[in-house]
């Protein structure tokens, strides 16, 4: 037997959002000691700017083990259905067998969202402006969520298609200890914040230019599709979660962007390997792709606490 935890259980729980943020440095730190093991991403595409993507992952000193399955389908919100949509599977490292389900909905915003948090301490400069663009979207909200929790008193500039619906978030949020303002033009977004979060749907063409880019921006590509290809010609340093899965043939990010070559990884900075920042001047460019390793830490957490 196995327990299933809908969403709409681990919302209704209130979960401590610090808790996500330390799970998150925690699976950093694993990735940056070599403590995991996780192949790339496979996935298959169904529909147009569709993606189903199958994530396992085995974390030796924590003897866990699970694989996340996530479908994300853009033309899902015209129909009243959440864009991206999974589960996490927990299995029990003795014997593979199910030992819970959790729905992937909440873990996958919030962790993500936590990933661009410990972005930002490790590699943007101190007290910074965050922009999103796309944050009226589950991913914006909770990335609105996290700089509350994480960065108390910040600027957040947010951004969407629709002013109404920024209107609606500002009041939604009001009550949150950060100042939120709104930025119809995206240009001015990027020029006018310190950390960048993209967080829009998929595009079928860049939306940001390279010429918009200035000193000492961090720039967070939550959803892959914003920028030009040669991007990373335009930075001088590269970012990611995980090498192996972004450079990957098959599901990696060399399609979109086949300049490619990250400098580091973030669980390498986050250990001390890596200096990571060395200048306030430095433009940073930080491919996330989300790993599953800080999804199988929360389910777990997830399954412990309700």
């Amino acid at each position: 037997m196995y327990r299933f935890v809908s969403d709409q259980q681990i919302a209704s729980a209130r979960l401590p959002l610090l808790d996500v943020y330390n799970l998150v440095v925690e699976g950093f730190g694993l990735h940056g000691r070599g403590e995991f093991e996780l192949p790339p991403k496979q996935g298959v595409h169904p529909r147009s700017g569709a993606l189903m993507h199958a994530m396992p992952v085995y974390l030796p000193t924590k003897d866990l083990v699970g694989t996340k399955l996530i479908s994300v389908f853009p033309d899902n919100v015209s129909k009243g259905i959440p864009a991206a949509t999974g589960i996490i599977t927990m299995m029990n490292p003795d014997t593979g067998v199910v030992t819970g389900i959790v729905d992937a909905a909440w873990i996958t915003n919030m962790r993500t969202a936590m990933v661009s948090m410990v972005d930002t301490k490790y590699l943007a400069n101190p007290d910074p402006v965050f922009g999103i663009v796309g944050a009226t979207g589950g991913c914006g909200r909770a990335h609105i969520e996290a700089i509350a929790e994480i960065f108390p008193g910040s600027r957040v500039i947010v951004n969407s298609r629709s002013r109404e619906k920024c209107a609606d978030l500002v009041a939604e949020y009001d009550s949150l200890p950060i100042d939120l303002v709104i930025q119809m033009n995206q240009e001015a977004v990027v020029k006018e914040c310190d950390v960048l979060i993209g967080s829009t749907s998929t595009l079928s063409a860049p939306i940001f230019k390279t010429e918009w880019l200035h000193p000492g921006l961090n720039v967070l590509n939550v959803h892959t599709q914003g920028w030009p290809a040669d991007i990373t010609e335009h930075v001088d340093l590269v970012s990611c979660d995980n090498r192996g899965q972004i450079v990957d043939s098959n599901n990696g990010l060399t399609g979109t962007y086949p300049g490619i070559d990250p400098d580091f990884e973030l669980g390498e900075v986050v250990v001390g390997k890596r200096p990571g920042r060395e200048n306030a001047h430095q433009t940073i460019f930080s491919f996330n792709y989300g790993l599953a390793t800080f999804d199988v830490l929360v389910a777990d957490y997830v399954l412990k606490a309700l």
